[in-house]
């Protein structure tokens, strides 16, 4: 397989109400884009989030991620006891410039959101990603891998890294 370029995600969807503080069960987030190769081959793209279950013991949460790139798809449930609140999107933006971002207003089609881009590298790929104040905080993400970096890749496997 070959090196990739992908620039991917716009925020397109929100499922949960903000009358509650998040996380909650419930929470539901949709990235939608495109996949483009090095070659110019293009694939649409969608991933969801989810919130399906907390153990209140642990402090675990169960989040379930389906991923579609073109025709190849993924579904997994992960558990973390991370996940973003407003408490950490407060903090992303207090040390945003201090950490090397940019505070910056993006637009999509729910709305606007006052948010801080920080750009990181992994592996050679250069993950943009724009954190807002919505559940998982990312209302953005953009990948790029340039010529000769991720060439044993799969497009579910780059869409979704720093995800």
């Amino acid at each position: 397989m070959t090196a990739r370029i992908a620039f991917v995600f716009t925020f397109v969807t929100l499922a949960s109400a903000f009358v509650h503080a998040y996380p909650s069960i419930g929470d539901k987030v949709t990235w939608s884009g495109e996949f483009k190769t090095a070659e110019g081959e293009n694939s649409e793209i969608h991933i969801t989030k989810e919130v399906v279950g907390f153990n209140s013991t642990n402090k675990i949460w169960k989040v379930k991620i389906d991923t579609k790139v073109g025709q190849e798809s993924s579904s997994e449930t992960i558990e973390t006891a991370d996940l973003f609140t407003p408490e950490k999107y407060h903090q992303v933006l207090k040390e945003c410039e201090s950490h090397g971002g940019v505070i910056e207003t993006l637009e999509t089609s729910p709305g606007k959101y006052k948010t801080c881009k920080m750009s990181t590298t992994e592996n050679g790929i250069v993950i943009e990603k724009w954190w807002g104040d919505i559940p998982f905080g990312i209302v953005s993400k953009a990948t790029r891998a340039p010529t000769g970096i991720a060439n044993n890749d799969s497009p579910l496997k780059v869409a979704t890294q720093g995800l």
